[in-house]
């Protein structure tokens, strides 16, 4: 539509669709929708938002006649044998595709046109044929029309032959398809026509080839493509997603118990050889894309790449269709191969020898065993009409009656993804997923700032790489049998640091976070951690560890330790899954270092504070997670982590404060921790005041001594002075106050302020020699130290009060049962056997370095002395329904997001599953993954260049944390 003319022509057709009523189905009008527009930008410039929806609400019957017309239109172009000709163009098939991927989200949308919709697309059509003689080509004129060819029908039944008259003496009312799925099996036959999506030198008599697409999994021929029919692919998937989208306008709370027709009948009752050759060719598709090209730097910004938006496409159909379960299967998804109890196959051969059949029963367990997808090549000829596909065994039952998957299989996709076997289609696998995700992490680490094309389908490739791990056991074996899953790891934890402080990327956070206790929970995992990190010089500055060298597992303890410890709570959601995946591994990590060892131990002390612990019902379980972490290294691995044990020896005093931890005894705690941040934030705003004095007035300012900030973590810290000279009186007055306090209220436990000879030790409770001049005469220390156990020991000074902003209100019995049960008896036993012995060795005139500790933790054995080893328990990551809508959002949410940077297919609609917020941001280019948390609501945004932009709102209530219900349960 280059012309103005004809634009305009075109908009005033648009308008006629809602300013005239029952326009005929006859009329010429019509036709304009598949003449006039010569691009897609045309149809979705042209037809706006608003004239979809004036049309929908105020002149349905046009709508719906448009709808008829259009598919009507589509079938008749792809039957012609002239096609493609100046009748029968390409342009024409293509412009069908358009409209009805403008038209169908704005359907969707509206809750009032569900009766409508399920009439026009999923009630069978009856056809009345009047009682007289029919000529043949009568009737097949009729035939054509819905869709069928001449002969036998898609329903089994048989149509007049050419040539043939029969006299009809009655009425004889014929049924075909329901108009949706036969729109849908043409989309399937679009993705495989000859002269459209694939070359014309594969045509049969039918035109429609069932073809890998690319080599790789299932085929190692070579079809070939061009960009035209790149393109034309590209915009048939977008089609079929767009059909595929119903899931994006249903709710998150009707999510569970509502499913999308046209995905149900795809993963379903699709035939075999049509799902195999999809399948491989949208797996082959995104898997062989290589972003870099010829390497050459800045490609991209001369030259575009519209195979970029292909893979993509492929990338989000396959997710959809992977993604799918039925209501009753959602809960505790897993390898379908497990629930198989039996299936016949094919054995695997070579490309070049007959065709052996073989049979192998498998018991639930052993049922992966049994391969049916092999890499025989598909050739050109074969057709959709034939049972027999090339690189995949067939099955006893007839693809064509849908009875090829066993009674317990609910998706076709699924089913025989979690049979693919090969070493070599999944070293073809992981050598694809790795080169579109490690694209990021090399495209900032350049010497040439944004010489790599920075790709934006690396959200969609973690995902892909999730559900193979999910679907496939052998898969995930392989990797855990290579040290593949190293990389694996290393791109989780450069994803999370990258992006833990970018709340519209907490939803790329949260699905990194999950994959890594997916693979923590397998035992080789935690073996190959303990390999060294030799590339950790290669990662970009900004996830890089100084000075660092050590072990994988030093890496991973580090960097999940940086994801609590730096984001000041705002992945609080998400601590559950990170402890646990060092919960999962502690049986089996050696040689930590003294950096990680510290970690680890920061941790706990930072999860054992009374004002983390008091402030969620849910917040004990991290502690017991640690300490579980603990029990096992220091049963299964005592002697191969001496700085793990020399860092719990050296923080004793916190694991036997929390053996005698109290309510009345944290809330105290929690009342002093607020005391000394009060009077901290009185002294600064002292302190701003008098410096504002002094500049206002001129004078000679003095030497103000500022204060450290208080951490939660070391609450026994005190202000020092910065510099020595100059410090005024209130500072020494502050400071003694709070030595007061701290001798009062932190002192309650001789086991730490007191030697071996009775002397009291300079601790948290040791005063100076000015703060003893200032107690009350006839007061000692001592004896403040017995008013403050007194005072703790009195329930009724301090009601439980809420600390966190959730409101939560701690009580004695809700302490009582969960304190009790802490895993600390190990630990305390160790520690009773080892402080002693190293406190004596460091106090010994021989003790010089602390290498000589470590050496004696080497050697020391508490064999007999510490309780039997408890059996290793790990805690997979289990879906829920929360979980599942979450993930169903965070995909729907970047298909919205990315469809939103080309054409803008859903924009302006109005979703459900997710919250869109529109934001501009200029001067600042972004690909963020948005959340969507719970799919309730989502955290969406992606910038671009001074265009209107998606960003996302945070859910109050997250059904994921939940510390009711979480979202992992052990399993042995």
């Amino acid at each position: 539509m280059g012309a103005t003319d004809s634009k305009l022509t075109f908009r005033k057709g648009v308008f006629r669709l809602f300013e005239e009523r029952n326009i005929p189905a006859t009329d010429e009008y019509w036709s304009q929708f598949w003449l006039l527009p010569e691009s897609a930008d045309d149809v979705f410039s042209l037809v706006g938002a608003s004239d979809i929806r004036r049309v929908r609400d105020h002149a349905r019957e046009n709508l719906e006649t448009l709808i008829l017309k259009v598919i009507d239109r589509l079938f008749r172009i792809v039957k012609a044998r002239d096609f493609p000709s100046p009748q029968n163009s390409t342009l024409q098939l293509l412009n069908c595709i358009r409209v009805l991927t403008r038209i169908v989200p704005f359907i969707y949308e509206s809750e009032e046109l569900a009766d409508w919709e399920e009439k026009i697309l999923w009630t069978p059509q009856i056809i009345k044929r009047k009682a007289s003689k029919t000529s043949s080509a009568e009737v097949k004129k009729i035939d054509e029309s819905v869709g069928e060819k001449p002969g036998k029908r898609e329903d089994g039944n048989i149509s007049i032959k050419e040539n043939q008259k029969i006299d009809f003496k009655e009425t004889e009312p014929q049924t075909y398809p329901p108009l949706g799925e036969r729109l849908l099996l043409m989309i399937l036959d679009l993705l495989f026509l000859s002269g459209f999506t694939i070359p014309t030198n594969i045509a049969t008599e039918t035109r429609v080839n069932y073809v890998i697409w690319e080599t790789g999994i299932g085929s190692n021929i070579p079809i070939g493509s061009t960009k035209e029919y790149d393109l034309n692919k590209t915009e048939t998937l977008r089609l079929l997603l767009v059909l595929l989208s119903k899931s994006m306008y249903m709710p998150g709370a009707t999510f569970m118990s509502k499913e999308s027709k046209f995905l149900k009948f795809l993963v379903l009752k699709t035939e075999k050889n049509v799902v195999l050759a999809l399948l491989c060719s949208l797996l082959n598709t995104a898997v062989k894309y290589n972003p870099a090209g010829w390497g050459v730097p800045y490609n991209y910004v001369v030259f575009t790449d519209p195979r970029e938006i292909l893979v993509t496409l492929c990338l989000q159909v396959l997710l959809v269709l992977l993604d799918y379960r039925a209501p009753s299967c959602r809960i505790n998804t897993g390898s379908d191969s497990n629930t198989i109890q039996s299936h016949r196959r094919l054995s695997s051969i070579d490309p070049n020898t007959s065709e052996t059949e073989g049979i192998r029963q498998s018991a639930v367990r052993n049922s992966s065993s049994s391969p049916i997808i092999t890499s025989a090549p598909l050739t050109p000829t074969r057709t959709r009409t034939q049972d027999e596909t090339p690189s995949v065994t067939s099955v006893s039952a007839a693809s064509t009656n849908k009875g090829y998957l066993p009674p317990s299989v609910d998706n076709a996709f699924r089913y025989y993804t979690s049979k693919i076997h090969r070493s070599q289609d999944f070293q073809f696998l992981m050598d694809g997923i790795y080169r579109i995700l490690s694209n990021p992490m090399q495209a900032n680490n350049t010497y040439l700032p944004g010489s790599s094309k920075p790709i934006r389908c690396h959200p969609e490739m973690l995902m892909l790489c999730w559900k193979l791990l999910e679907i496939n056991k052998r898969f995930r074996t392989y990797l855990l049998e290579t040290d593949r899953v190293l990389d694996v790891l290393i791109l989780l934890l450069y994803y999370a640091l990258e992006n833990k402080l970018d709340p519209a990327q907490s939803g790329l956070v949260r699905m990194c976070a999950f994959m890594l206790q997916t693979i923590s929970s397998e035992r080789n995992f935690g073996v190959k951690l303990n390999k060294a990190f030799e590339g950790h010089g290669s990662l970009p500055s900004n996830v890089r560890i100084p000075a660092f060298h050590g072990t994988y597992a030093d890496f991973m303890i580090i960097s999940i330790y940086a994801l609590i410890a730096t984001t000041r709570g705002t992945l609080h959601a998400l601590y559950p899954a990170l402890v646990l995946t060092i919960t999962n591994v502690s049986p089996f990590l050696k040689n930590l270092s003294v950096v990680s060892s510290t970690k680890l131990v920061q941790l706990f002390v930072s999860f054992s504070t009374p004002g983390f612990l008091l402030s969620e019902e849910g917040n004990h379980r991290l502690v017991g997670f640690i300490l579980e972490a603990f029990n096992n290294i220091v049963q299964y691995q005592f002697s191969d982590n001496p700085h793990v044990i020399y860092a719990i020896v050296r923080t004793h005093k916190k694991f036997e404060e929390l053996a005698e931890f109290t309510l009345a005894k944290g809330l105290l705690e929690v009342k002093r921790i607020q005391a000394v941040k009060e009077e901290h934030r009185k002294h600064t705003r002292n302190l701003s005041v008098l410096k504002v004095v002094e500049t206002e007035t001129k004078k000679p300012s003095a030497d103000v001594t500022t204060l450290q900030p208080i951490s939660d973590v070391n609450e026994n810290t005190t202000f020092r002075r910065q510099n020595s000279h100059g410090q005024d009186e209130e500072q020494e007055e502050l400071n003694e106050k709070i030595e007061l306090m701290n001798t009062s209220l932190h002192s309650d436990s001789s086991h730490g302020n007191h030697s071996e000879n009775g002397e009291i030790e300079e601790g948290p409770g040791y005063l100076s020699e000015k703060a003893r001049g200032k107690l009350p005469e006839g007061v000692t220390a001592a004896d403040r130290r017995q008013s403050g156990d007194s005072t703790r020991s009195n329930n009724i000074i301090l009601t439980p009060f809420a600390i966190g902003k959730s409101g939560f209100v701690p009580t004695e019995d809700w302490v009582s049962s969960w304190h009790s049960n802490l895993p600390l008896g190990t630990l305390l036993v160790l520690l009773s056997e080892l402080v002693p012995k190293v406190q004596s060795l460091c106090g010994s005139q021989s003790y010089s370095t602390e290498y000589e500790v470590l050496d004696f933790l080497r050697s020391v054995t508490l064999v007999g002395i510490l309780p039997p080893p408890q059996p290793i328990l790990t805690r997979q990551f289990l879906w829920s329904e929360a979980s599942v809508v979450w993930f169903s959002s965070l995909l729907w949410g970047q298909v919205y997001l990315a469809g939103s940077n080309y054409l803008g297919v859903f924009n302006g609609t109005h979703v459900k599953l997710f919250l869109i917020k529109t934001t501009v941001k200029e001067d600042k280019i972004k690909n963020p993954l948005g959340t969507a948390v719970g799919g309730v609501q989502g955290v969406l945004d992606r910038f671009t260049p001074n265009t209107t932009n998606v960003a996302s709102h945070t859910i109050a209530n997250n059904p994921i944390h939940s510390s009711n219900s979480p979202s992992t349960t052990p399993s042995s």
